[in-house]
């Protein structure tokens, strides 16, 4: 091996392969065949540097060339980018789902626009079949202070209420509610307010369209089933009528959890000594107040007069049946279902309740103070979220992983 060494040795520094491939070819061939492979070998090795040589010179010579590549390359993905954060902005869709429909239409932002309300409306409509029991309550006055409205607009989540597209819808609810004619709606039961059948409430206009139409648009960004519940209207259309509202966990302007409305009325109007008194705007003070108690205390009925014979049927019977088997006389007996009956009205009669800020009276009387000495109760309305809809229990854990299907999908 030495002995192939030595005779390669001249030919390793013409070839300048380096010596630790000349001992590795002389240790397997004989000399003459090592110093062809080395020839070939440094020829390639001469070409691969001369190659490297270009390029450095090359980079040198020209660095113009790859810097404005490489700008150009930034500005397209900085370009990607800001519409990726402005169909994201318009359209309140998911990071992904943007990202998706952008790619799919080569970054035409107004053919994303459209596949990602395609796929949105076509989600909201697979979605309408789940409960919605959260949401928020709307609460709007007229600028004449005459009208006012409720209106309650369920979600899925309590997530959905912060959302402000969401919120915006229910603002806009109202704002369209408030301005319905009454003839138009139903009294729900004497002493409350009128009721806006559900057939006129989805087709009242909102922006460019039917609140039916803002719901389904307002679902597919959300990702969640969004339904409108119940709307109810209060007018303060006689002499000395006024009205007051309330709004309990608020979460934007004429936003929250649960409402009131309540109609106070003097009887014939102020007079003059009464104007004088300020009783008029007093009236909305007090009004205000009740709709406070209305929300706190949460009142079924206006007064023992305006409860349902039929509940005042079934409560005597569940009363009567309490007290039958006690061995007392019936004329005892009688007295105590009465006094029974007497506690109902109080619990649940809202002119029979102790006022929430003055126990010492009742709602009754704590609005016949001075100034509004003939001041009456005559209307009230209470919404609340998801008051009366029945929610099945669900496995979390089970949702969670039907939710990861249903996006996979």
């Amino acid at each position: 091996h030495n002995t192939r060494l030595v005779a390669l040795s001249p030919r390793i520094s013409v070839s300048h392969a380096p010596p630790w491939i000349a001992r590795l070819l002389s240790s397997a061939m004989a000399a003459g065949t090592a110093a062809t492979m080395l020839r070939r070998l440094g020829v390639g090795l001469q070409h691969h540097a001369l190659q490297r040589s270009s390029a450095a010179h090359a980079q040198h010579a020209a660095p113009g060339l790859f810097v404005a590549a490489g700008a150009r390359a930034m500005s397209s993905k900085s370009s990607e980018l800001a519409m990726i954060k402005e169909l994201r902005e318009n359209t309140g869709a998911p990071l992904m789902d943007v990202k998706k429909a952008l790619s799919a239409t080569e970054f035409d932002m107004e053919a994303a626009y459209a596949e990602l309300r395609k796929r949105g409306l076509a989600a909201a409509t697979k979605k309408a079949g789940r409960i919605a029991a959260d949401g928020l309550v709307g609460v709007k006055v007229s600028d004449c202070g005459r009208y006012a409205a409720v209106v309650e607009i369920n979600a899925e989540t309590d997530f959905v209420s912060r959302n402000d597209q969401f919120q915006q819808l229910v603002t806009a609810a109202a704002a369209a509610v408030v301005k319905m004619p009454l003839s138009s709606c139903m009294p729900l039961a004497p002493g409350s307010a009128a009721e806006v059948p559900l057939a006129a409430l989805v087709s009242v206009s909102v922006g460019a369209g039917t609140l039916s139409e803002a719901v389904t648009a307002t679902a597919a960004v959300v990702g969640e089933n969004i339904r409108v519940r119940r709307a109810y209207i209060m007018a303060a259309s006689g002499a000395g009528e006024a009205l007051g509202h309330y709004m309990h966990g608020a979460v934007g302007p004429g936003l929250g959890r649960q409402a009131a409305l309540v109609k106070v009325c003097n009887p014939g109007g102020a007079t003059a000594e009464e104007a004088a008194d300020g009783v008029e705007l007093a009236a909305v003070v007090v009004a205000n107040k009740v709709a406070m108690h209305v929300v706190a205390v949460m009142p079924r009925f206006l007064s023992s007069d305006h409860v349902p014979t039929e509940v005042v049927a079934a409560e005597m019977d569940f009363l009567k049946a309490q007290t039958e088997n006690s061995g007392k006389p019936a004329n005892i007996v009688e007295k105590i279902v009465s006094g029974r009956m007497a506690k109902f009205h109080e619990e649940f009669c809202l002119l029979n309740q102790k006022f929430v800020m003055d126990d010492s009276n009742t709602v009754s009387k704590w609005v016949k103070r001075e100034p509004c000495s003939r001041l009456e109760v005559v209307e009230f309305v209470r919404v609340k979220v998801g008051e009366g809809i029945d929610v099945e229990d669900k496995d979390f854990a089970a949702e969670v992983a039907a939710a990861v299907a249903e996006t996979s999908a």
